[in-house]
């Protein structure tokens, strides 16, 4: 099996399970005569933006041959960078209406990627320097 039909596969299996949470959530709360639960505007979209920001990250880094520890370091950098920034702007967006949000988030994705690729190598550099990397 090529590898690119491989990983349609486990985006197709995560989607659809994802998608039979949901809809066994809805069902079990319709038949105990509750509303069903639903995360905010805000969770929702922190959280489907964190997992595009890990895809854009781990995609752009897949040609460079790096080693897992740099690869952890870039996702959780990036990661931490951009729940920093939903964060500190939380009323913004969740005001913000689905258009406006989806003209705003790219650009914050893309400063993401070009700060992460930007200050990862220099924090590596900087760590192996003072030996925090080096077997002793």
């Amino acid at each position: 099996m090529k590898p690119r039909t491989r990983d349609n596969i486990i985006y197709l299996a995560v989607g659809l399970g994802v998608a039979a949470l949901l809809v066994a959530d809805v069902f079990y709360a319709d038949s105990r005569g509750r509303e069903a639960w639903f995360p905010s505007k805000f969770a929702f979209r922190s959280v489907y933006t964190t997992v595009l920001v890990w895809f854009v990250v781990l995609k752009g880094i897949r040609a460079l041959r790096q080693t897992f520890v740099q690869v952890l370091a870039r996702v959780l950098f990036a990661t931490l960078m951009h729940l920093a920034i939903f964060i500190a702007s939380r009323q913004i967006i969740e005001q913000l209406p689905g258009i406006g949000f989806s003209v705003v988030c790219p650009w914050e994705m893309y400063f993401v990627v070009l700060v992460t690729d930007a200050g990862v190598p220099y924090f590596i550099r900087t760590a192996r320097r003072h030996s925090l990397f080096k077997s002793r």
